[in-house]
């Protein structure tokens, strides 16, 4: 299994670490394990991350979990890899909840949060089919995963 090191220095200006690089990275890759590690050098503070991952996601991976063609028509390939992280992002939280995916979102509404480059819960809003209840309970890990990709390419 590959593993992808980072290590971001703290930022004096913003008080934190920048985690862009790796959540960039981690969009269209099949996480298996993250492990993170602080330590200071000459007296200036640095944080290391491993991320352990599966190949790339591609898009035999889409067909595979259930993808049709007719879902991906306007996406390009870094779109549709876009897909696969958000239904594996559907699968995962379905799975905590004991709810079947499409309960969370249908492939349709993964794929209009893609194409209206939803960021907000509000963008959401626009989506068919998303009402009310499922954008307060399940909105923000869409439009996270769609902010990340959106705002790193």
């Amino acid at each position: 299994m590959p593993i992808r090191l980072f290590t971001i220095p703290f930022s004096e200006e913003s008080q934190s670490f920048h985690d862009d690089l790796i959540l960039q990275f981690c969009t269209n890759k099949r996480i298996h394990k993250i492990e993170t590690n602080f330590f200071t050098r000459h007296g200036l503070p640095y944080w290391t991350v491993a991320v352990h991952y599966g190949q790339i996601l591609s898009e035999e991976k889409v067909q595979a979990s259930g993808g049709h063609p007719s879902e991906e028509w306007g996406l390009d390939d870094q779109q549709k890899a876009l897909l696969i992280r958000l239904k594996e992002w559907r699968r995962e939280s379905a799975a905590q909840v004991g709810l079947p995916v499409y309960m969370l979102a249908t492939n349709a509404q993964l794929v209009a949060a893609i194409k209206n480059k939803c960021m907000s819960l509000e963008a959401l809003k626009l989506v068919k089919g998303l009402g009310k209840k499922r954008i307060e309970q399940y909105g923000a890990g869409i439009t996270q995963i769609v902010r990340t990709f959106y705002q790193g390419s």
